[in-house]
């Protein structure tokens, strides 16, 4: 059924996504003085009058993160040159407000003061003033952040790895702790594009500043994973890109990459590079290939910094970094507390940290030996050795944990980084209450149908490594497994448009895509910019996606416009998005034995049968993982799902006895928690009674003309609901006499031992009186 000629309703966006500033004020820091010592150790503290009251900073140093007299390369009448721009050293100071909890402050103090400041969740920048002679600042706070989103990219070959990281390996599991337990070092070699450093001023040693601030930043992000990033180069393309550098930031990533192993590889050795771009990219603010570090072909990575929010930018940096030590993005059993969304969720925000799921991933990347260009400590080359300082939140030689400055509270580290009596780990997905989760307990749940739960060994605080469904697998009947993801349209519409949003039907994907248009097409024309393909009728499920039963308007993000299109009883809703976002995911099935590829829809190729694994060879009782072993269903026991068992694979760690298929879940559980949830179901099954009162209210005021059988079976529901009722007062009659009762029995033994004690005191003044007699 066509559907043109019909009324289109457009939403859209025209943010422009640019840093707003609040009306600044003008301070004048005082550094004051350690009364007594000529050396204060590195520590340095300064007043200020901020918003009209003073505020003391109390600052440590944090020695520079790069390497001495690192190279930095820039281009002169198209002559590729070397600079050595002035930089002072030790100039990068961390600290916090007195008087403020959560506070925090990260400031260059080298040529007055320069950086952020954090308090009570609110961001502050500060920089000198120019041209001022009286030490006079400019602080300011973030009104409207920009929106930074990222979307990683696959590397093409996964086997692709250096020699060096291959010959590399762990002997045992104790020099695995160490990796883990230990400081790595990433070495970064950073290139800012032409648009970036105009908007540094065409100046070099404003913009060499700018980014040893932000390298500076972004180690107190990863910092929570126990690794350093050092500068160790720079190139700045001050005459223009040698590469093209488009709106979209994943054909940038592939460009930079081959111009790194071109033209850099070579020159400067670096575990990994990272490309700084000024324009605003659309959609994804970042781009980086997954697992990439250390190898000689993906390491590689590239951020848009258009703006001028510091903090969220090294935020970015630091994300888009633990792409490339293999750290996926978060899913939401991901936590970070007490942060809401943490650094690896897809949206960036900069008051956040990496997650337990993060610090799992990367612990695997270790594991599985590919990082092995991060444990060199190569001091021999001038870089900057940093005391091993307990208390500094990273765990170093000798230290078996680090809680920082929040020892206080940690019930599992002390103050001297080792371990409290009993104690057996501090934190890891398999760590609880400072103790080693039981054996069988479930330390990842699975995320989806395509996503398989891996369980904790009993020995150690590190959960196995996750292990998703095999690709190619049949999910909802008719759709594949991918990367985890179940490829169903109307998820991908969920995603997109909100739950309950829908897949649409066939004729809306014929209409729409059809026009060739923004809203509907088969992907861009490589013929002529700024047109799209019109779908053919075989192709028309693999162009725009089509969604339909939106319950809300979502959120219209920047450079996004949606559009709807009435169809019968409903509307069809198509988005133009920049990425693909906007567009069936490549893999997505659209007819039988048929898969969308780059928008056509084709025979089924890239799911081949794997003979070494079937949901035959599983005996019907389970499904392939992503290494070719079975998962098997709960009932039944791998390798092959044929004997007795509770399910789970040879790498998922080892599931439960059946005797015990709830393993430590008494043992963990919090009383408060287990009496909240139960008051939860009383509300909810109270909720669906008068849900049922007025549904059967409005029956009745319907008609009465209703018939005996239908009279029948609402007397037979209500006399349940007063059943239920009557069990729920029962139970709870039972809990308050089990809890009287224990009080009782307290107060009893209580008395008891009041009984006891002064029974003692009498007899041992008797004895006292019988000896004064004697």
């Amino acid at each position: 059924m066509a559907l043109g000629g019909e009324e289109a309703v457009v939403f859209s966006d025209a943010a422009t996504g640019s840093v707003d500033y609040s009306s600044y004020e003008t301070v004048i820091p005082k550094r004051l003085t350690v009364k007594g010592s000529e050396d204060p150790g590195g520590r340095v503290s300064y007043m200020l009058l901020m918003q009209g009251r003073q505020q003391l900073l109390h600052l440590e140093v944090k020695g520079d993160h790069s390497v001495s007299n690192f190279p930095v390369y820039s281009y002169h009448n198209g002559v590729l040159g070397q600079e050595m721009p002035l930089l002072s050293q030790d100039c990068h100071y961390e600290g916090y407000m007195e008087g403020v909890p959560g506070s925090f402050v990260s400031l260059n103090i080298c040529s007055g003061l320069r950086g952020i400041l954090i308090k009570e969740k609110t961001s502050y920048s500060i920089e000198p003033m120019l041209s001022s002679k009286g030490f006079e600042h400019i602080l300011y706070t973030v009104v409207h952040q920009p929106r930074v989103s990222c979307s990683v990219t696959p590397k093409d070959s996964p086997g692709d790895t250096s020699q060096q990281q291959r010959s590399r390996k762990p002997d045992d599991l104790r020099e695995l702790s160490d990796l883990w337990s230990h400081t790595k070092y990433v070495e970064m070699f950073v290139v800012v594009n032409h648009q970036r450093f105009q908007m540094w001023g065409s100046n070099v040693t404003e913009t060499v500043r700018a980014v040893v601030d932000i390298i500076a930043l972004a180690n107190s992000f990863t910092r929570g994973l126990n690794t350093e990033v050092v500068l160790v180069g720079m190139e700045v393309w001050t005459e223009g890109d040698p590469i093209e550098a488009p709106v979209d930031l994943q054909a940038t990533l592939r460009n930079f990459n081959r111009w790194r192993q071109e033209e850099l590889l070579g020159r400067v050795r670096h575990d990994v590079a990272h490309l700084i771009v000024g324009h605003h990219p659309g959609e994804n603010e970042g781009q980086a290939f997954l697992d990439g570090a250390c190898s000689g072909g993906f390491a590689a990575a590239v951020e848009a910094f258009h703006h001028e929010d510091v903090l969220l930018f090294a935020a970015l940096v630091a994300h888009e970094l633990g792409h490339n030590l293999g750290i996926q993005h978060d899913h939401p059993a991901c936590a970070c507390d007490p942060k809401h969304f943490c650094l690896m969720h897809k949206d960036i925000t900069k008051d956040s940290g990496f997650s337990n799921c993060s610090s799992d991933d990367f612990y695997h990347f270790l594991h599985d030996h590919r990082g092995a260009c991060l444990l060199d400590t190569p001091w021999h080359q001038s870089r900057k050795r940093r005391e091993v300082s307990c208390g500094n939140g990273v765990v170093e030689e000798s230290e078996e944990c680090d809680c920082g400055n929040s020892c206080a509270g940690n019930q599992c580290c002390d103050e001297n980084c080792k371990f409290k009596e009993g104690a057996e780990c501090n934190n890891g997905l398999c760590c609880f209450q400072c103790k080693f989760k039981k054996k069988g307990q479930v330390c990842r749940p699975a995320d989806g149908i395509c996503d398989l739960e891996e369980y904790c060994n009993g020995t150690s605080a590190i959960c196995p490594e996750n292990r998703i469904v095999k690709d190619g697998s049949v999910c909802h009947e008719d759709y594949f497994c991918f990367e985890g993801q179940c490829l169903n349209p109307s998820s991908q519409c969920s995603r997109v448009f909100g739950l309950g949003a829908k897949s649409a039907s066939d004729e809306c994907y014929s209409a729409l895509n059809s026009r060739g248009n923004r809203f509907g097409n088969c992907g861009p024309s490589s013929k002529s910019p700024g047109t799209y393909v019109t779908c053919t009728d075989q192709n028309s499920l693999c162009g725009k996606l089509i969604c339909t039963e939106l319950r809300f308007l979502p959120p219209i993000k920047h450079n996004h416009t949606l559009i709807q299109v009435p169809h019968k009883v409903n509307w069809c809703w198509s988005m133009d998005a920049s990425g693909d976002e906007g567009y069936v995911k490549n893999l997505t099935s659209c007819g039988s034995y048929k898969v969308c590829q780059n928008f056509i829809c084709e025979d089924n190729t890239t799911f081949s049968t794997d003979p070494s694994c079937s949901k035959e060879l599983c005996s019907e009782h389970g499904v392939c993982n992503d290494l070719g072993h079975c998962h098997c269903s709960y009932g039944f026991a791998p390798p092959d799902c044929t004997h007795k068992g509770t399910g789970g694979s040879v790498d998922s760690g080892p599931t439960p006895e059946l005797s015990d298929e709830n393993p430590s879940e008494d043992e963990n559980k919090n009383p408060e928690d287990e009496d909240q949830k139960r008051r939860k179901r009383k509300k909810r099954k109270r909720k669906r009674r008068k849900r049922k009162k007025r549904k059967r209210k409005r029956r009745k005021e319907e008609g009465k003309g209703r018939g005996r059988e239908e009279e029948e079976e609402e007397k037979e529901e209500e006399e349940k609901e007063e059943e239920e009722k009557e069990e729920e007062e029962k139970e709870e009659e039972e809990k308050e006499e089990e809890e009287k009762e224990e009080e009782e029995k307290e107060e009893e033994e209580e008395e008891e031992e009041e009984e006891e004690e002064e029974t003692e005191e009498e007899e041992t003044e008797e004895e006292e009186e019988d000896e004064g007699e004697e």
